[in-house]
């Protein structure tokens, strides 16, 4: 029976499973067969309450230096639409997935790999992560959405800098841009992530899932639709089992100490 993942590893942890991108002889390069194996690592773990966040990294020295570039000698317009359009069903899915996902970026985070982290919910970078866009090197714009979620991300004026001139950019400078979300010593950043799992684990599983699902919709949403996306999911979580739990033992705790605060 063949392997499921050929050109991803999965580690399963303690509320966190790992999604790591597996061809460090490539620098980790983006294919279709990757793509499809984050998807269906995606997928099994979706509605599994004890998974409480997923993490998107790479094997080896490398988080993803990009596309792997031979895909293209030669490539029919049709392929390479359709080759887009895959990676463009992965990024999707990372935006619309019910967990958090974060990205762990180390080594080169380039092109196509770097731009699948943007659909990430968090990036977090080492020290001495390369990160940038560089396709217009080749003549090709962004393959996973750099020239779409970028601008969301940084604004208009960084993004289309970063996308014109191919810069590659420290993880300093990065962070500064607002691309990445922290940046850690390569020593210890599978530590800070999993302190991050941990945080958001403590908290209700219902209303991380409605956090995350607000916030990504309201960005594809004017103000008003969003605000009452959001109002709507308010009143479905007060409406929980959980939620409840929580608010009364809060009231229960705070209600004899005139000096403990009665908000949120």
């Amino acid at each position: 029976m063949p392997e499921k993942y050929l050109e991803t590893k999965i580690r399963h942890e303690s509320q966190s499973v790992w999604i790591l991108i597996n061809r460090p002889e490539k620098l980790n390069t983006i294919t279709v067969r990757i793509a499809d194996e984050i998807i269906m690592a995606l997928d099994e773990c979706s509605q599994d309450r004890e998974v409480r966040a997923v993490v998107l990294s790479g094997v080896g020295e490398n988080f993803s230096a990009g596309a792997d570039i031979n895909q293209f000698n030669g490539i029919s317009t049709d392929a390479a639409i359709a080759f887009h359009r895959k990676l463009n069903d992965l990024v999707l899915k990372l935006r619309s997935f019910p967990k958090p996902v974060i990205a762990l970026l180390h080594g080169y985070a380039l092109g196509g790999g770097l731009e699948i982290s943007e659909s990430a919910d968090f990036r977090i970078a080492t020290e001495t992560c390369t990160l940038g866009q560089p396709e217009v090197d080749i003549g090709i714009n962004a393959g996973a959405g750099g020239n779409v979620v970028l601008p969301r991300l940084i604004g208009y004026g960084k993004a289309m800098y970063l996308a014109l001139t191919g810069s590659k950019i420290t993880a300093a400078k990065a962070l500064e841009m607002g691309l990445v979300d922290a940046v850690v010593p390569d020593s210890s950043a599978e530590s800070f992530v999993r302190e991050l799992i941990g945080k958001i684990s403590e908290k209700p599983y219902d209303t991380v899932s409605t956090i995350k699902d607000v916030m990504v919709s309201s960005m594809n949403s004017g103000v008003p639709a969003g605000l009452e996306y959001e109002a709507t999911a308010f009143g479905r979580l007060l409406s929980t089992e959980e939620t409840r739990k929580r608010i009364s033992g809060f009231i229960s705790k705070h209600s004899h100490d005139s000096r403990a605060p009665r908000h949120q």
